[in-house]
């Protein structure tokens, strides 16, 4: 699997060594110059440009207030919190603690005095701050609190933060009603149907099937208890009535036994009617609240097919600027592509330098991305890579991210949740020092600009990168794109992963020359002529690695929304090079 293995470091370490590139050896150099003569490291893992690791970490920094003048008066503006790197913070004068990032009070003292001043971003981090737990048992109800004030201002990433936790029934009520408006107001569908997601039809019918049967259910319940009630009110007042004869008679001592009777016949009569009363407002409230739930859900769009494209003409050339089809400006494609394949302390794999290569030649002459190719990668030159994305792309930009390597994930033995890391070709097993945490990856993604972003993960514990899978905001991927339904894609930020496993290992099995998981996304890219919605790329991949694993030992493929890195309901497009010049014409 594409794990981390222990193995004897003796002799791997110098197999390892004899075959390390020269640009590994002089850093090595660098790293034995920065020894004690004990042994003890003095000094930290540093880039070509001097930058340490820890200053490529994202943190919650606080900037100093800009001084401003106006007329005769200069006054200091509020100090203002952003999420940038370490290096940043220092260079634009901010302050930051130097903190583990498991630590929720230090973040919490950054974001919380803002979002109590009303500030719909730093509300939505402190509603993420709880809802990760940071060190402490997730707190979804004080969570949900702060996304419902930022989600009030239309703030969206809140309202796809709180949709997600109604949807699960998280420190809510569990609501997927609730949750699917509030994945509708996020992406912008306020009158426009179209702009709510078409691969959400099937759940929305599926919704609307269980609400109109409970609806259904309610009032048979209503009709038997307004029935009831009725039966009871006729006996009740038939018992008032002998009750009131009895009671004219009253002398004779079997009158006086016979009034008592019907008294206490009249009082249970009357006790029972107060209870069905009570049970028919009950129904017929419900039944009116899930009237109004009905009427609540969106119309679902009518089907619209994709324009057709012809196939695409060999060899064609890459595209370095904006994509385009039928009319629909893409913007720029960029991807990091990083396949680590020769470890230097861990045990080998067969496929990932294969498989990045491969992809690295799709991307660039498929599809028109820019790519940047980092095999055998270790820890500072990902770090940097991830740092440079941001200073590259803009907001108009999509980003892809592949990885095939090790992953792992730490141990916890105090039931809380588990960490789970990249592993680049210099991490060694047992220490985490230069595993790379999958949060830390979701920071950065939450800092780049760009306005799409999925990460493609063929190694072990990748889906963890994100939350738990959502029906509403990722649907089936069985559908034909029309034009209206790209432009609703492209309205709001999308971060997504796409992952080989799900959060267990997988066997470590290729399909020679390719892993499984890339071999299937590969034979997708390649047959592809239309455009490509990332959904629809993984029902297709998944299809193909379940097919082709077979006995226990089978993987099944996830894709998952990164709710921390801002996902907005948006979508991710792969749009063919071929397919460009044949619109264009």
């Amino acid at each position: 699997m594409k794990s981390v293995r222990a193995i004897d470091h003796s002799s791997a370490s110098r197999q390892r060594l004899s075959r390390a590139s020269p640009a590994w050896l002089a850093g090595a150099v660098l790293l034995l110059a920065g020894c004690a003569p004990n042994g003890a490291m003095v000094g930290t893992d540093l880039d070509a440009q001097g930058t340490s690791v820890e200053d490529l970490y994202i943190v919650d920094c606080l900037l100093t207030g800009q001084v401003r003048r106006l007329g005769g008066t200069t006054f200091l503006t509020p100090r203002r919190a952003i999420r940038t790197t370490a290096q940043d913070c220092r260079i634009r004068g901010g302050e930051y603690v130097a903190y583990d990032r498991a630590d929720y009070r230090t973040a919490l003292n950054v974001w919380l005095e803002h979002a109590e001043a009303g500030d719909p971003e730093a509300q939505n981090y402190v509603g993420e701050i709880f809802e990760k737990g940071l060190g402490q048992e997730p707190d979804y109800v004080s969570a949900a609190t702060w996304y419902r004030r930022a989600a009030d201002q239309g703030y969206a990433r809140a309202q796809i933060n709180l949709g997600f936790l109604h949807e699960q029934g998280l420190g809510v009520e569990q609501d997927r009603t609730r949750a699917l408006n509030l994945y509708r107001r996020a992406s912008g569908a306020t009158e426009d149907p179209l702009v709510f997601r078409s691969d959400v039809t099937e759940e929305m019918e599926a919704l609307r099937a269980q609400l109109d049967a409970r609806v259904d259910q309610a009032e048979r319940q209503a009709r038997t208890l307004q029935q009831q009630l009725q039966r009871l009110t006729r006996e009740r007042d038939e018992l008032q009535q002998r009750l009131a004869q009895a009671e004219a008679t009253a002398g004779a001592a079997d009158a006086d036994a016979r009034a008592r009777e019907l008294a206490e016949q009249l009082e249970d009569a009357r006790s029972q009617v107060d209870t069905l009363e009570t049970l028919f407002q009950r129904a017929s409230q419900e039944r009116e609240a899930l009237v109004a739930q009905i009427r609540e859900l969106p119309e679902a769009p009518a089907p619209a097919s994709a324009e057709p494209v012809a196939d695409p003409e060999p060899d064609a050339p890459a595209v370095r600027g904006p994509a385009s089809f039928a009319g629909i400006d893409f913007g720029r494609y960029f991807a990091l592509v990083i396949g680590n394949q020769e470890y230097l302390y861990l045990e080998d794999l067969e496929s990932p330098l294969t498989d990045a290569q491969r992809i690295q030649q799709l991307l660039e002459n498929r599809y028109g991305f820019n790519v940047t190719f980092l095999p055998n990668a270790d820890q500072v030159q990902i770090m940097s890579a991830l740092n440079d994305l941001h200073d590259r792309m803009g907001e108009r930009d999509n980003l892809l991210i592949y990885y095939a390597g090790h992953g792992n994930r730490s141990n916890r033995e105090d039931g809380r949740r588990q960490r789970s890391y990249w592993l680049p070709v210099d991490a060694e097993a047992e220490r985490l020092v230069r595993w790379i945490n999958n949060a830390v990856v979701s920071d950065h993604l939450d800092r780049i600009q760009a306005r799409s972003i999925l990460v493609l993960a063929d190694s072990v514990f990748a889906s963890s990168m994100a939350s738990d899978s959502s029906s509403l905001l990722l649907g089936s991927g069985q559908r034909q794109l029309s034009a209206e339904e790209i432009r609703a894609g492209l309205q709001r930020r999308s971060r997504i992963v796409i992952s080989s496993g799900g959060e267990r290992p997988v066997p470590d099995r290729t399909d020679r020359p390719h892993s499984l998981f890339s071999r299937s996304l590969i034979e997708v890219l390649e047959h592809n002529q239309e455009v490509l919605r990332e959904n629809m790329l993984f029902a297709q991949v998944a299809v193909n690695v379940r097919r082709r694993a077979s006995g226990t030992e089978g993987q099944t493929p996830e894709m998952r929304p990164i709710r921390a890195a801002g996902h907005e309901g948006g979508d991710f497009y792969f749009v063919p090079v071929a397919a460009q010049r044949v619109a264009s014409r």
